[in-house]
């Protein structure tokens, strides 16, 4: 019996491991896809440098596939398409369900605009902002290119496309953007490329410090109050 406590000891301690590694070691990903005539794609994430999932799809359909230690298992991609069929008797039932539902949505879509109204604060709003821009920050590949040849039918539309590509490219957004507009006819060939990877115990501990900041706690304040006010108002009505 302790060698079958000690076993599963060992085996809980291990899984702990692993899963305390995978938060702390950084998750590498790629993709890779473009439009030549049809589109492909091939994507990739790398978890401990012994697993990685990768995804591929071209003309011949899409295939994905689990490798773990050197050991590689194709994944069926394609859904059940069973689906249950609905009763076809209690369309009186249906009906009057539908129009509770209706009721419902219009009473929430009231007591929504008054909590958005409490929640529509400076400090608020700058702290779900501060929350996105570290989210990006954190998050933004170490590569992201775009290449292609783009022409539209009608010139003014490739017009406005080289003025958007122009913006993009002061903006700093890409480590490369090379996209050469066609003016002689209809054209679209591109591709791309994205590289990086993701430390997911940063991201934890930055919506952590989001959740336990004196702002989060004052939104829930707020919708808590909201939900009282709706149910001292209920009765009356």
């Amino acid at each position: 019996m302790s060698i079958i406590l000690s076993i599963i000891m060992y085996l809980l301690l291990f899984i702990l491991a692993v899963f305390m590694a995978a938060i702390i070691i950084p998750i590498r990903y790629s993709f890779y896809g473009g439009y030549n005539d049809n589109p492909y794609c091939f994507a990739s994430m790398t978890i401990l440098q012994f697993c990685r999932i990768s995804a591929s799809y071209n003309t011949k359909g899409l295939l994905a596939k689990l490798n773990i230690f050197g050991f590689s298992i194709n994944i069926d991609p394609e859904i059940t398409k069973g689906k249950k069929a609905k009763p076809k008797n209690g369309k009186d039932k249906e009906k009057s369900q539908k129009e509770v539902k209706k009721r419902e949505k219009s009473s929430k879509a009231k007591g929504g605009t008054s909590l958005f109204k409490n929640l529509f604060q400076r400090d608020i709003i700058f702290h779900v902002l501060y929350l996105l821009r570290d989210l990006v920050g954190i998050l933004k590949p170490r590569v992201l290119m775009i290449k292609g040849r783009i022409g539209f039918y009608e010139p003014h539309h490739t017009a406005w496309l080289q003025a958007i590509v122009s913006t993009l490219s002061g903006l700093n957004i890409f480590t490369k953007l090379d996209i050469d507009t066609v003016w002689e006819d209809e054209h679209f060939e591109g591709e791309l490329i994205i590289k990086g990877h993701i430390a997911i115990i940063v991201v934890l501990l930055r919506l952590l410090k989001f959740l336990i900041s004196k702002n989060t706690l004052k939104v829930i304040l707020i919708i808590i109050r909201e939900r009282k006010k709706k149910k001292v108002l209920r009765p009356a009505t």
